[in-house]
């Protein structure tokens, strides 16, 4: 069954077909039916006003797991950097730092013959040579093991060679986006978590988005291994450095999402509270990286090369079949937002998977937009 989440109106009061709400629930069960996902949500709006969001499926693994609700909690992983670019976008509002500077101004640690000339920029557009997931030069992955310190961490992320001339190719980098949030912390005076908690999470009003989750809401995370419980039991005295979280550590919801994802759409402004910019957030959300070759993913490094588009740390036009312009960011684990600013429409969505489907994340925007009239 699903589940119904609080909404503003009908599809057909922002024109849109409502028959397309009922495939998406169709396609919703048959995925579950199938075994594909664990559980869906999703939210769609337009013109500010949220006109679908349901959920289906289960919370846990088990069999008799209780229901995943509309507003059931789910570790949004790499969601978390689109959370790390705009802290970064507020810094560079206010003069503390550049787009193009160079890393090793701030962090000592690029102050090498090989790093010296990352920029920011290079790092918010993952275009900085720098080790990316899915894509190794060697058979060991990066030394991310319970060794590293809070001294060494940086130079340890560090170690080994650049793949990649610095910005001459697009290369999906988790490493970058912890370095952006430790510039963040550098430069504000507040670890990474503090800083986007208290500048972005508080004014919108995202009360169930957390990276130390409290205990009372453990029972809502949508879990879909019942071992993979690291979110829940992870605490801050454990880590070498909290800028980590900076590439994916966010628990969030699909309504807190979609206030993130609103905010962006609104040109800066939610819950009555100016985040960034108006044209921080244009130039955010525009293609600063065009149709660059991109060499990544599963270890195939020369083999499955495909153009992207990239913006300040979100992806542009990332589908044929949306509106020109449609930015977003994704996550593992069938994490899924989707702003279109011509249409002023959006999707927030939760695919609840071990693994990637193109069945549960790219068919559900394909049935969205569809939608539109």
């Amino acid at each position: 069954m699903m589940h119904e989440g609080t909404t503003d109106c009908s599809p057909k009061d922002v024109a849109y077909n409502p028959k397309t709400v009922d495939r998406l629930d169709a396609l919703c069960h048959e995925l579950i039916g199938k075994n594909i996902i664990q559980a869906a949500c999703y939210l769609m709006a337009r013109h500010g006003k949220v006109f679908a969001h349901k959920s289906a499926g289960r919370l846990r693994p088990a069999k008799d797991s209780g229901p995943y609700l509309p507003d059931s909690l789910r570790p949004v992983a790499s969601l978390t950097k689109a959370f790390t670019a705009v802290g970064i976008w507020q810094l560079l509002e206010q003069g503390k730092i550049y787009l193009h500077q160079q890393v090793r101004e701030i962090l000592k640690d690029f102050d090498t013959t090989m790093h010296a000339e990352i920029s920011i920029f290079q790092l918010l557009t993952h275009t900085s040579g720098l080790m990316a997931i899915g894509s190794f030069l060697e058979p060991y992955h990066a030394p991310w093991d319970n060794t590293i310190t809070k001294d060494d961490w940086i130079r340890r992320f560090l170690s080994g060679p650049l793949q990649f001339k610095s910005g001459t190719t697009w290369n999906y980098c988790n490493m970058a986006f912890m370095f952006l949030a430790e510039i963040i912390a550098k430069v504000s005076g507040m670890e990474y978590d503090k800083y986007i908690e208290e500048n972005i999470l508080k004014p919108l009003g995202m009360k169930d988005s957390h990276f130390f989750l409290p205990q009372e809401k453990h029972d809502r995370v949508c879990l879909t291994d019942e071992k993979n419980d690291w979110c829940l039991k992870r605490t801050r005295e454990e880590m070498a450095s909290i800028s980590i979280f900076g590439a994916g550590a966010l628990i969030s919801s699909v309504p807190d999402m979609y206030k993130f994802g609103r905010m962006l759409l609104s040109g800066g402004t939610g819950n009555g509270n100016r985040i960034v910019g108006r044209k921080t957030v244009e130039s955010g959300t525009k293609a600063h990286v065009k149709d660059l070759i991109s060499y990544n993913w599963h270890g195939k490094l020369f083999d499955s090369s495909h153009p992207v588009s990239y913006g300040l740390g979100l992806e542009i036009d990332k589908h044929k079949f949306l509106t020109d312009g449609t930015y977003d960011h994704e996550g593992a684990g069938g994490i899924l937002l989707y702003m279109d600013p011509k249409e002023d429409f959006m999707f927030a969505g939760i695919f609840s998977s071990t693994d990637w489907h193109g069945d549960s994340w790219v068919s559900p925007l394909a049935v969205a937009w569809s939608g539109l009239e």
